[in-house]
């Protein structure tokens, strides 16, 4: 069977190597429609969320009008979402039921390792979803097989098969880049996550006990040149955002020897050479970020990071992070769990990114911070781990540094890792620890870390209105973890804000900002109480006038915004 009409539902994925929760679009959409239209242009794709699937109890009954229905799902680590919710395991077991009619695949992290349910629980194994009545579950390279049931039809399709190089790739990328018209992010905050390469340097060793990347096998490059002509195409169907998320370290792209050495040595020509092409066909872009950079890199070869960091800075757009796994500040833990860095090698990590990226932006936000990750309940913990996570994130505010974020999650045991072979997961007489770490990194660190970044009286520019309630909306930039920041103000969802101004931290990991102009029938009154018992610091010394004429200034406009 050949499908001619086929709907693909996001059900969302989250790994070590890609985000795919909006605002994010992923490869898998991408490269699903690019290898159907490129073995058959005539096949007519629908792509939809799972959060518009949930809303519409019309798209049940529509989905057996498909040929085929193509669910993308895996959240390998998990977090929290605003604006979004990823499918369930109970949900794609209630709709692999419903749904009769269609040939219905399975494609992602849950079909390759299996579906998370949260951090400390054994996720659901690639197994349970052939028995619920999945016709097919892609363990291999989605292109590849898409690729051969648009050729050949789904009997001579293979879903384990793989991809040995990026050629295929290269191609389908392109030609499924106009599926984010479909987005409902689309001509608002959309970002798309870009492969530039796929696996971990580490593999040679196995890499860390937890993680799925490694499994990979060897990592594959991509030519900088075919990345280049993926985002020409995506900035012609009208993307603005992009992220190189989809690599276990950015600072070894390019490098001759990934693939060989464990520490591939950074090349900032070949990172250069990227960047540079990226600006060159997107030169109004609106965001560009990185995600994930080995602090391990960092600290063995240092002068060669530093310029790699220059040219990341040099070419993207402010409010970037580094994304860095320290997971754990106990080198035995470490050790154990054969993790990419030690303590003091991360903390040179972050004293580097400091120096070279922590000058503001001119959207408000520093250049590029770091951000670190931590696992709890990983092999090998004791009392002792949980009281050197905190002695070392008290390092970094002793020493005035920086930190965009900071995220605490419980170790995700996948079935195909080794940590789930090794006692993974937290004890039960670890528990409090557990709980009491977590509460000082958000109550102590993270506030702390919001008025270094984010001072009163910083200006963000460039948000976009995710979430709302009768009182107050929750309103973001367009990038790599960027800044939540609450508005006391009624507004659509989709509203976009060119500039707000910091009042104060509202909650850990959430600053308070009101949008700049105000309409004129913004209380006078409220407006007043805010900006004076906000402002005073700022203008004291300054003539009165300053602040009369900020409140005048800030109630002017007519496309103004109402603010309770």
């Amino acid at each position: 069977m050949k499908p001619r009409k086929v709907l693909i539902i996001d059900g969302y994925n989250d790994e070590p190597g890609g985000l795919g929760v909006p605002p994010y679009i992923d490869v898998y959409p991408r490269y699903i429609a690019g290898a159907l239209w490129y073995g058959d242009k005539s096949i007519k794709i629908r792509y939809i969320t799972v959060d518009d699937f949930r809303t519409s109890k019309n798209w049940l009954v529509k989905a057996n009008s498909y040929d085929m229905v193509v669910f993308i799902s895996g959240v390998v680590v998990p977090g929290k979402y605003i604006g979004a919710t990823p499918v369930t395991y109970e949900e794609l077991i209630e709709w692999a039921r419903i749904i009769r009619d269609p040939y219905k695949v399975l494609v992602g992290p849950a079909a390759k390792w299996g579906l998370g349910v949260s951090g400390g629980v054994k996720a659901h194994s690639p197994k349970e979803f052939r028995r619920a009545g999945f016709d097919v579950v892609v363990v291999g390279d989605v292109e590849e097989y898409f690729l051969d049931v648009a050729r050949y039809g789904v009997e001579k399709a293979s879903p384990y098969k793989t991809r040995s190089d990026y050629r295929l790739v290269d191609k389908v990328s392109v030609i499924g880049s106009r599926i984010i018209r479909q987005h409902p992010n689309y001509g608002r905050n959309l970002i798309v996550e870009i492969e530039t390469y796929r696996g971990c340097s580490r593999w040679v060793s196995s890499g860390c006990s937890f993680c799925v990347e490694p499994l990979r096998g060897m990592p594959i490059s991509r030519d900088p040149k075919a990345i280049v002509e993926e985002i020409d195409a995506l900035y012609y169907w009208g993307a603005r955002s992009f992220r190189l998320g989809r690599q276990a370290d950015i600072l070894v792209y390019g490098s001759r020897t990934l693939g060989y050495e464990e520490w591939p040595k950074p090349d900032p020509v070949a990172l250069n050479r990227l960047f540079h092409g990226i600006r060159s066909v997107a030169p109004n872009l609106e965001t560009l970020h990185i995600d994930n950079v080995n602090p391990g890199t960092i600290a063995r070869y240092p002068s060669e990071s530093v310029e790699a960091l220059k040219v990341i800075i040099k070419y993207h757009t402010p409010g970037d992070v580094a994304a860095m796994g320290l997971e754990t500040a106990d080198p035995r833990v470490s050790k154990i769990n054969n993790l990419n860095t030690y303590p003091e090698e991360s903390l040179e990590a972050i004293r580097i990114i400091n120096r070279i990226g922590s000058r503001r932006g001119y959207n408000g936000m520093p250049e590029l911070l770091p951000g670190i990750n931590f696992i709890l309940g990983l092999p090998g913990e004791t009392k002792e781990t949980y009281r050197l996570n905190k002695e070392f994130l008290e390092n970094v505010l002793r020493e005035g540094l920086l930190v965009r974020r900071v995220n605490i999650r419980r170790i995700m045991i996948i079935p195909t890792t080794r940590a789930s072979r090794m006692g993974a997961g937290i004890r039960r007489r670890h528990e409090h620890l557990a709980r009491a770490f977590t509460r000082w990194v958000r109550q102590v660190f993270d506030r702390e870390m919001l008025k270094r970044i984010a001072p009163r009286g910083t200006v963000l520019k460039g948000l976009w209105v995710e979430e709302c309630n009768t009182t107050y909306c929750y309103a973001r930039q367009t990038g790599s973890y960027p800044l939540m920041t609450l508005i006391p103000c009624r507004m659509p969802k989709g509203t976009y804000i060119n500039d707000a101004y910091i009042i104060g931290v509202h909650s850990p990991r959430t600053v308070k900002a009101i949008p700049i102009p105000l309409s004129p029938k913004s209380s006078a009154r409220i407006l007043s109480k805010i900006l004076d018992s906000h402002m005073a610091d700022r203008l004291r010394g300054h003539d009165q006038g300053d602040l009369a004429a900020f409140r005048t200034r800030s109630m002017v406009s007519e496309n103004g915004y109402l603010c309770l």
